[in-house]
């Protein structure tokens, strides 16, 4: 189980996740996607295997087997959401800058990955938000869609 919670499985079952691969050669820190405050942050230990596009379509559960860290947000915009930070092959650390209980606006610096592809998947519960046309698009016919960091994902419903 990607979550190892019963209780967050529960509250974000049906609802939409942002899978954001980075390569080796990609900036590797990880921001807030909205203003939001961390009311929790837990680690799931596991291995630190491939999250390429091949591995990851012949064996999706690589996500739910690889080292992770979870943090469940709280924010105004869209209620509460996860970003979840998957180790991947080379990846010596998940390293976060941020802090349980303080309030972080959009764009702010969460933390960053030691050297390695890795992965930061964003789930957000049911009917909270609407994604951006190309990445709507793009998720239906399988492809992957390029961003860089401060790209909208899209808007709260």
């Amino acid at each position: 189980m990607l979550l190892q919670n019963d209780e967050l499985q529960k509250r974000f079952q049906n609802g939409t996740v942002v899978i954001s691969r980075l390569c080796p050669i990609d900036y590797h820190r990880f921001h807030f996607p909205c203003n939001a405050v961390i009311r929790k942050i837990y680690k799931v230990n596991g291995d630190y295997l491939s999250v390429h596009p091949i591995a990851t379509r012949s064996k999706i559960s690589i996500f739910f087997e690889n080292k992770r860290i979870i943090s469940v947000l709280q924010s105004d915009d869209v209620d509460q959401l996860l970003m979840i930070e998957v180790g991947a092959t080379c990846v010596g650390s998940i390293v976060q800058t941020a802090e349980v209980g303080r309030l972080y606006f959009k764009g702010e610096e969460k933390g960053f990955f030691s050297f390695g592809g890795s992965t930061v998947m964003t789930i957000f519960q049911e009917k909270k938000v609407n994604f951006a046309e190309d990445l709507r698009q793009n998720s239906m016919n399988g492809v992957e869609t390029f961003a860089l960091m401060g790209d909208d994902m899209g808007v709260k419903i």
